[in-house]
C-alpha cells in the first residue's frame, strides 16, 4: 500500500519540557508560595487564633496538593504507562507536617489514641512558621 504522508507528520515535533524542568519549575512555585506564608506568619502569628492557623495550614496543603496534581499530570501525559515517580513536594510536607501533627493528605491534625481516637493538638503558628521554613529549605 502507498503511505502518503501529511505535512505535519513530517514537522518536527514541538519540544514539550521534559518531567525534570517542570517539576523544578513547580517545585519553585511552591517554595515562592510557602515563602509568602512564611511572611505572612511572621507578620502575623502573634496576633493569629488556632482556627486561623489551622486555616492557614488547610489552605497550604490543599495549594501545595494542586502542585502535585500539577505535576502527575506532567508525568502523566509522557509516561502514562509508568507510575509517577513519588513527588517530593508531597513527601517533604507529610514528613515535615507530620513533626506537628497535621496530616498532609486528610488535610487536618492526626488522629491520636487506637481506641477511643481523638485528634492531635492543632499546630501553633511558630510551629507552622518553623515547619514551613524547613519545608522550603528542603525544596530549594
Amino acid at each position: 500500500s502507498d503511505l502518503v504522508l501529511k505535512f505535519q507528520d513530517c514537522a518536527p515535533a514541538m519540544a514539550s519540557p521534559s518531567y525534570e524542568e517542570e517539576e523544578r519549575r513547580i517545585r519553585l512555585e511552591c517554595v515562592e508560595y510557602l515563602q509568602e506564608q512564611i511572611q505572612y506568619l511572621r507578620r502575623e502569628q502573634e496576633n493569629m487564633s488556632t482556627s486561623q492557623t489551622s486555616d492557614l495550614v488547610r489552605d497550604m496543603c490543599q495549594k501545595a496538593g494542586d502542585f502535585a496534581t500539577e505535576l502527575s499530570d506532567v508525568w502523566g501525559r509522557n509516561n502514562s504507562a509508568v507510575a509517577a515517580p513519588p513527588i517530593l513536594i508531597e513527601t517533604v510536607l507529610e514528613d515535615e507536617l507530620g513533626k506537628i501533627g497535621w496530616d498532609f493528605h486528610a488535610n487536618r491534625v492526626q488522629m491520636v489514641g487506637t481506641c477511643c481516637a481523638g485528634f492531635a493538638k492543632p499546630p501553633s503558628p511558630t510551629q507552622v512558621l518553623n515547619v514551613l521554613t524547613a519545608v522550603c529549605a528542603r525544596l530549594k
